[in-house]
């Protein structure tokens, strides 16, 4: 009856058969486990809490110690602080003790207890039934926890991972878009399109693994002025184009040429200001012509992708344009847009008192509201230039009213730079015009809305967003609020992300600011959309400097994959040459113990090809994303060091160890054994494995994908600690399976793990 009721439990869901023929599929009964023959399973009997999700399940165990230790938090319990530990022998250390003592002695009643006790009473609420841990030690005085895991937990754990497979973390499934890569049309992808479209799709694989509805978008600059002066080219130079296509399919040369008549002809660069004003009113040759060029870039775009394994569903400038006057709209409703000569600005303020304003946020504001350097007329405010010749920080000189920028230094307020508008406000608070704030100014600031009774409008950033610029055209900045609004008010995004370079850390930072005034980052039923902008240093050459080709232009990203290629290539055939040379000797001395695999040469370019561009991904992925790094091309083909090689060669080692014992499928013995660990390399090993959770619910978090080349390239490391391990015997021995089903887990994790990188493995390198 109990075998009946357990296997019933076990495989009953699975099968979804009745009773009668469960027990008959029924194989054989061993202690704690049980084997159906249509699933073909091992199921154990084990805590109901076990996950492969081990730091999950640490942060629940901590959280509800730290509750049942001291219930007066329920309503505030900290955020679980667990890391890895620094004391030998220990894995984890919680680091909660201390934020906890702080936290109950403001509580009321207020409870004063020293860090080393907390952890004590933390301790305490652990228990011993949880059967996850085998040492829990309170370090005094400083309070910290030492954490060792316990050698069951971990081996019930993996194996769990060995039946069920990696599970990715316990999140709430939402809908996130990723707006990545995005190559201007008719120009060339170039290396600083490398990083966007590489960081950009492992982060959607992440998101995708997860469970998140994900939307890859390819916002291509594919609108704009520069298309007017594409058009223009193309009808003086095809004037039958709509008739006989025209041979443009080098749209780079084309580009150029088109820009050298702009820069030197007058009536080219009229009738390009001309060709634009009908493509963007909607004139039918021009939107054909237009589409033509898009066309012809997108059959090049295609070609990079398909290396690079990556997909995306292209909406670019273009397809925002139609909503673009119902947004600017909304934005005048809510009372968002200023007219500056002309230009419609967005400018994102926070109120402050005015009595409480921290260092330089007043001359921020005055010069954010009341100074524009690149206005073309009226450059400072007519009042606020009163006040400082009063205050001698501005003077007529020459007949032109100019502006102090330094001792004894005065520049024309007609010629007046950013640089020096920081300058005169600095001489502004020398004068004493602001601590106090001058009463003129103040009526001023009054009448223009800078100052409403006691707070002033702080400018959040220096500069505006232009949402339509002074002859009425639209910007680059109109485009990206128009498409925020359409990403959370039309697609619903829980999460959007965009993956540029820093150098539009900037830019983002606005487009959010003016979406949450906007209040455009609240669904209906008031969660919140979250933005992040994931931004990336440059590539850089062996000189350190931006990565360029030998004639000094910017490199173009296909060759750049070509050139990987050619190195994986030459390192592969070096690298089989070398392996022929040394098994002929071994088999000259009767010392060869296994066959050798030579690969032809059109499996090396496969290889090539594969390990290549992963290769190329892995480089690029293994580096904190806001550094710069030098791209060179024999490091990261090299086997030394954390490379995309080392990581196959790795994975190639686990794979190996069931073919030389003769099992063509592992799925063969899956069902029937359980991974028993003897030796401390394994529970290391089994440790590190049962970390693949957290490493991926952190890196979504954090979009930082060295997270997960650190963990690979650690968990390698550990699986070869236990490969040279002398007692680590797998061929022949009696815990054979067992060990091959550990290696399995080892090579499937780094298969998973290089597969949310974008990057294929190889069984045999």
């Amino acid at each position: 009856k109990a075998t009946v009721s357990v296997l019933n439990w076990r495989c009953g869901p699975i099968l979804g058969q009745p009773m009668p023929k469960l027990c008959s599929k029924f194989i054989a009964w061993e202690e704690n486990a049980s084997v159906c023959k249509d699933c073909m399973r091992l199921k154990r009997e084990c805590p109901a809490n076990l996950s492969a999700d081990m730091e999950g399940e640490m942060v629940k165990a901590f959280r509800a110690a730290i509750l049942k230790a001291f219930p007066q938090v329920a309503g505030a319990v900290p955020k679980m602080l667990i890391t890895q530990a620094k004391a030998k022998g220990a894995h984890y250390q919680c680091n909660n003790a201390m934020g906890l003592c702080k936290q109950l002695s403001t509580m009321k009643p207020p409870m004063k207890m020293a860090p080393g006790d907390v952890a004590d009473a933390i301790v305490a609420g652990v228990g011993e039934d949880s059967g996850l841990f085998s040492k829990l030690e309170a370090v005094k005085p400083q309070g910290f926890i030492n954490i060792t895991v316990g050698n069951d937990y971990i081996c019930r754990g993996v194996n769990k991972l060995a039946q069920d497979g990696l599970s990715p973390p316990e999140v709430k499934k939402e809908k996130v878009i990723v707006d990545f890569s995005s190559p201007n049309i008719a120009k060339t992808m170039h290396v600083g399109h490398l990083r966007s479209t590489i960081i950009g799709d492992s982060i959607c694989r992440l998101f995708e693994f997860c469970g998140h509805e994900v939307l890859r978008v390819n916002h291509v600059g594919d609108w704009g002025t520069q298309f007017g002066m594409l058009i223009a080219h193309l009808k003086s130079q095809c004037p039958n184009f709509l008739t006989t296509p025209p041979d443009i399919t080098d749209l780079v040369k084309f580009y150029k040429e088109a820009k050298a008549r702009f820069d030197v002809e007058p009536e080219f660069k009229k009738v390009s200001y001309e060709e634009v004003v009908k493509l963007q009113s909607g004139d039918d040759v021009n939107l054909k012509a237009w589409q033509l060029i898009c066309d012809i870039s997108r059959l090049e775009f295609s070609e990079t992708y398909r290396q690079l394994d990556v997909t995306l569903e292209e909406k670019g400038e273009s397809y925002y344009n139609p909503i673009i006057p119902g947004v600017l709209k909304k934005l005048e409703e809510l009372k968002m847009v200023e007219t500056q000569e002309g230009a419609k600005l967005v400018v994102s303020v926070d109120w402050k008192p005015l009595d409480k304003l921290g260092k330089g946020e007043m001359e921020k504001t005055v010069s954010g509201r009341m100074v524009n350097a690149k206005a073309r007329v009226e450059k400072v405010n007519p009042v606020l230039l009163k006040v400082a010749a009063e205050l001698k920080v501005a003077k007529e000189v020459d007949g032109a009213m100019s502006i102090k920028v330094g001792k004894d230094k005065f520049v024309p307020v007609a010629t007046m730079t950013f640089e020096d508008a920081d300058k005169f406000m600095k001489e502004l608070a020398s004068a004493k015009a602001f601590k106090p704030l001058n009463p003129t100014l103040k009526e001023e600031m009054v009448r223009i809305g800078v100052i409403k009774g006691n707070e002033i409008a702080v400018p959040v950033f220096t500069i505006p967003l232009i949402v339509t610029k002074s002859d009425g055209g639209f910007s680059y900045d109109t485009t990206d609020v128009a498409a925020i609004w359409y990403r959370t008010q039309q697609e619903k995004a829980n999460r959007v992300v965009y993956v540029t370079d820093l150098g539009q850390e900037g830019h983002f930072k606005m487009v959010f600011r003016a979406a949450e005034d906007a209040k455009w980052n609240k669904h209906e039923d008031g969660s919140t959309i979250r933005f992040d902008h994931v931004g990336f240093g440059v590539v850089c050459g062996n000189d350190g400097k931006r990565f360029k080709t030998r004639s000094g232009e910017t490199a173009a990203l296909k060759d750049l994959l070509a050139e990987g290629i050619a190195q994986s290539y030459d390192v592969s055939v070096a690298r089989q040459e070398e392996k022929v040379k040394v098994f002929e000797e071994r088999k000259a001395k009767g010392e060869a113990r296994d066959e050798l695999v030579v690969f032809n040469d059109n499996e090396l370019k496969d290889i090539a090809e594969a390990v290549g561009i992963g290769a190329i991904k892995y480089c690029d992925l293994r580096q904190n994303r806001i550094n710069d790094y030098v791209f060179d091309r024999e490091k990261m083909c090299s086997l030394d060091g954390n490379t995309v090689m080392y990581m196959q060669y790795v994975y190639a080692r686990c794979c190996s160890l069931a073919r030389k014992a003769g099992i063509e499928d592992i799925e063969t013995i899956r069902a029937s054994t359980e991974i028993k660990m003897d030796l401390e390399c394994e529970h290391i090993l089994g440790l590190w494995l049962l970390k693949f959770s957290a490493v991926i619910e952190k890196t979504c978090e954090t979009l930082l994908c060295h997270n997960i080349t650190d963990y690979l390239y650690a968990l390698a490391h550990k699986f070869n600690d236990c490969y040279n391990e002398k007692q680590w015997k797998v061929v022949g021995h009696p815990l054979q399976n067992s060990r091959l089903l550990l290696a399995d887990a080892a090579a499937q994790t780094i298969k998973q793990g290089l597969g949310l990188l974008g990057i294929k493995v190889m069984t045999r390198i």
